[in-house]
Formats: structure tokens, sequence, C-alpha cells
């Protein structure tokens, strides 16, 4: 992705205050409990049984079509909602069924949670919104950031994961998708991205003037997420590029409790000058 391009979405973008609650409770007294952070980030992967295709009619037949990356499928439906006189746009933003947990995510969440860009391109010509907030305050741009992408093979009802393309993330920043947008959280996309490994978005995120200390409401920055997600070269990207290391959060945790939350086994992602210190 070009950095002059990214760098001029964020001079193009107002600098809006948006902001709400993390998932992590100010309330919580004690370490384990603000480990429960750590979860709460996990859960952005999204991950879901396989079988979840077969979920006998919790799912409308819009985001079947979209989970499968159906657009043969697609299109005819979107015609009978023309056809019938209906506002397709608004249509399309409806969100999932109620009874299910999907935070009220529309067609393009859905499209971008599971990387369909011929999908997300043809939604995205419909009218939805580029910048459509869930009630976690998720943009599409968020969810295809922060989600591990599903590829999903019916015959062997297996899944396989990878990180989102810079091809996907240039196509939604290109129809005007938001890189300051905040989470409810106050998370950014350098969170994100910084939690999934995104070397590479994370520095053109910085390269375009985002605080790699930004933090969220409770302290959380991206440091933090990119040690709970275990990866190194994203800790020595965010340190080089002026993360400060020793950066604590409202409840006093620092990188080395994060780290030693998983047992020790991301304390490695510490540099030893930093480890050695009193932070």
């Amino acid at each position: 992705m070009s950095r002059n391009f990214l760098i001029d979405s964020f001079q193009s973008t107002k600098d809006g205050s948006k902001c709400g609650i993390n998932p992590m409770s100010k309330k919580s007294k004690t370490f384990w409990n603000k480990l429960f952070v750590i979860l709460a980030m996990a859960l952005l992967t999204w991950e879901l049984r396989a079988d979840s295709f077969e979920l006998n009619g919790e799912y409308t037949d819009l985001f079947k079509a979209v989970r499968r990356g159906k657009l043969e499928e697609l299109e005819p439906l979107v015609e009978s909602f023309i056809a019938q006189g209906k506002n397709i746009s608004d249509a399309l933003n409806e969100p999932y069924p109620s009874g299910l947990r999907t935070h009220k995510q529309n067609l393009l969440h859905e499209a971008c949670k599971w990387d369909r860009l011929e999908i997300i391109e043809y939604l995205i010509s419909k009218g939805l919104d580029v910048n459509a907030k869930d009630e976690l305050g998720l943009t599409p741009l968020m969810i295809a950031v922060s989600t591990k992408h599903r590829y999903y093979n019916k015959d062997s009802n297996s899944v396989t994961t990878s990180s989102i393309s810079s091809e996907k993330i240039r196509y939604l920043l290109l129809k005007g998708a938001d890189p300051l947008a905040k989470s409810k959280s106050g998370m950014t996309l350098l969170h994100y991205a910084a939690y999934r490994g995104l070397d590479w978005f994370v520095e053109d995120l910085i390269a375009a003037k985002m605080d790699p200390n930004a933090s969220d409401q409770n302290g959380w920055t991206p440091l933090h997420s990119a040690t709970s997600g275990g990866h190194k070269n994203t800790v020595e990207i965010l340190i080089r590029k002026g993360g400060n290391p020793k950066v604590k959060s409202e409840e006093g945790y620092t990188l080395i409790h994060i780290a030693a939350g998983h047992g020790g086994a991301n304390l490695d992602l510490i540099p030893f000058r930093f480890k050695t210190e009193r932070i």
C-alpha cells in the first residue's frame, strides 16, 4: 500500500472524538481479571464452528450468500428487493437476525469478516455504508483488519485461516473507510493491526501520523495489543517508532504483566533492556 495514499486518507478525514467502553472492566481489581481483555481481543478473531453454515433458518439467504462468497446467489436476491420497490441500501444494511450474537453487524461487516472482496465491491456499489458501525463500534475495515479470515471447505467440513491482504485494506480505504475511526472502547486501527501482527500496516499507520502510544479509555495501547497477540516483530516496530515500552494501563499493568499472563511464553517479546528495569 502506498504510504502517500494512506497519509492522504488521514489528512482528508475529520478527527472525531469517538470513544466508549472497553471490554476490560474498570472494576477489575486483580491482574487475572484484567487478563480478561486478552480474551476479549481474541473474540475479534470471530472464530466460528465450521458447521455454522448449517444452522437451520438462523441466517437469512442474504447472509448465507455473502458468507459463502456466492455473488451469483446474492445478485438475484438484491434484484428482488429492487423489483419490490424497497430501498436497497436500507435492506442491505439490515443487521443479522436478532437471535444471534452478531453485535448488529450488516452484510458488509460479514463480507469483510469472510474476506469476500468481490462481494465487498458489489455491496459498496449498491450503497452500503463503508463506515457503518456495529454495536461495539466496529467498522467493516476494523473487522477486516482484526479478523483472522476463515476459508470454508464444505467438502471436508473444515476451515483454514489467514490475515487480511493489503489489496482489500487498500480497496476499503479507497472507498472512503475512515482510518481514524475508533471503536466504542476507544481502540484504533493501530490497536487491531498490532494485535493481528500486520507489521506492514502498523508501519503505514504510524507513517500516516497515527500515535503509537494511542490509548483507549483504560490505557490499553498498541504495544499492549501486540504483546497480548504474541507478535515480537510488531512490538519491536512500535518501540522503534516511538511506542513507550514502560506504558501502564490505568490499573497499572505493564507489558511484562501482559506477557507473563501467557504463562511467561511471551516474555521474550519484551526487549531485554526493558525486562531488566523496574517498570
